[in-house]
């Protein structure tokens, strides 16, 4: 298959490299491509006749602010790169082991680039079978059935750091947060606000789950908060000064770019945390269930060799060409 990735994480470089790489990306001319942007991972998927001639025009893009962190960077190809991105949408290559967002936003990538472009016939078998594959795997195994979720992980600190019934500030109505509010919704929490910029399409969630729903102006009253999660895209810090009082005790910074100035770890009232330093208080959950992890991974390689194989047996029979934006718009 004629695929590949170029693509960085948390693991090989920190996060103020990757909102530059994000930031980047989103500038980056290179067409038949996924561009795949998440807490943990900027992936560049992509295919073409010359696939190192293609990866070295992408990272030409990027040099200008990665030049020198070529080592951060990872790539893989053909069946690798198939076996990779599996691993992904299944969770099993994120902080939070097996968590389940990780399905949702390696759609909406593969979504955002078949309306933009006509991507080839490669990289729409590639998404396609790796969604299947990420809901396959939820089914099949025991490890996705008892893994901890983004929105209980969260709820979790929340309690511990926080008075019983706090108040909470909630920045973006993004599908992230509005798991997050459903989940807290059905644990008792109802003292809940969210501010966002269209408060007109906000209004039936904050009916339904009993929210204040405020502007963006909500957020110069950040102070006035128990807690407050960030899950919104901004090119400037929403939030980059303290006022002298300050009831907050938790900011929960869920956003790439981040939201909220690093600085404020300073405070000494605040706890502030980023998805990467959230993902580091249950790292140990991977290490607990390496066996589990394993018997999945070693499932989804095969599944990648036969994926792989059948597209290469399918592509031999020279059919005509398709246009795949069209079939399946």
């Amino acid at each position: 298959m004629r695929i590949g990735v170029l693509g960085i994480s948390c693991k090989s470089a920190p996060l103020a490299l990757r909102e530059k790489i994000a930031e980047a990306c989103s500038r980056c001319s290179t067409s038949h491509k996924v561009v795949l942007i998440t807490c943990h991972r900027i992936e560049i998927y992509f295919s073409g006749d010359d696939l190192a001639q293609m990866q070295c025009a992408i990272f030409q893009e990027l040099k200008q602010v990665a030049s020198s962190h070529e080592h951060a960077f990872y790539s893989y190809f053909g069946t690798e790169c198939l076996y990779h991105l599996f691993c992904v949408t299944a969770g099993l290559d994120s902080l939070l082991l097996a968590e389940s967002d990780i399905q949702r936003q390696v759609k909406a990538a593969y979504e955002e680039a078949r309306l933009k472009q006509q991507l080839p016939a490669p990289l729409h078998y590639l998404f396609q079978k790796s969604l299947k594959a990420g809901k396959t795997v939820r089914s099949l195994f025991s490890l996705f059935q008892t893994a901890g979720h983004l929105e209980a992980i969260l709820h979790q600190l929340v309690e511990k750091l926080l008075s019983p019934h706090p108040r909470l500030l909630f920045i973006g109505n993004s599908d992230i947060n509005r798991k997050i509010i459903h989940y807290f919704w059905r644990r008792g929490s109802r003292h809940m606000t969210l501010s966002t910029r269209d408060l007109e399409s906000a209004l039936p969630f904050a009916v339904d789950y009993q929210l204040t729903l405020r502007d963006r102006s909500e957020i110069a009253s950040w102070a006035q908060y128990d807690g407050v999660i960030a899950a919104t895209t901004s090119k400037d810090y929403l939030i980059s000064s303290s006022p002298a009082s300050v009831q907050t005790r938790l900011i929960l910074d869920l956003s790439v770019p981040r939201s909220v100035d690093p600085a404020l770890k300073n405070h000494p009232a605040l706890t502030l945390l980023n998805m990467e330093e959230i993902g580091k208080f249950f790292e140990n959950t991977q290490n607990s269930r390496f066996n589990e992890v394993q018997s999945v991974k070693s499932f989804l390689q095969q599944v990648a060799q036969d994926t792989a194989a059948r597209y290469e047996q399918k592509t031999s029979w020279n059919l005509p060409t398709i246009d795949l934006n069209r079939l399946f718009s």
